[in-house]
């Protein structure tokens, strides 16, 4: 497959999404929440027990660049 083609079928699907978003209003809540809700929740919760006694605000910067991306 070529990049045009590998582009075009990206524009394909996030089209889609967007017309269901567009339909169902529910997707962009429950989209824009969730990696929010994760955030919070491995950082603040789970956070000091993965971090250990390492850095915990480095541990916090690449949680949320993974979580986000």
């Amino acid at each position: 497959m070529s990049i045009v083609s590998t582009m075009a079928d990206s524009f394909v699907v996030a089209r889609r999404n967007l017309i269901k978003i567009k339909r169902v209003p529910e997707l962009l809540v429950f989209t824009t929440l969730s990696p929010i809700m994760f955030v919070l929740l491995f950082a603040y919760v789970f956070g000091g027990a993965i971090a250990g006694q390492g850095n915990a605000e480095g541990y916090r910067e690449f949680l949320i660049a993974g979580i986000f991306a």
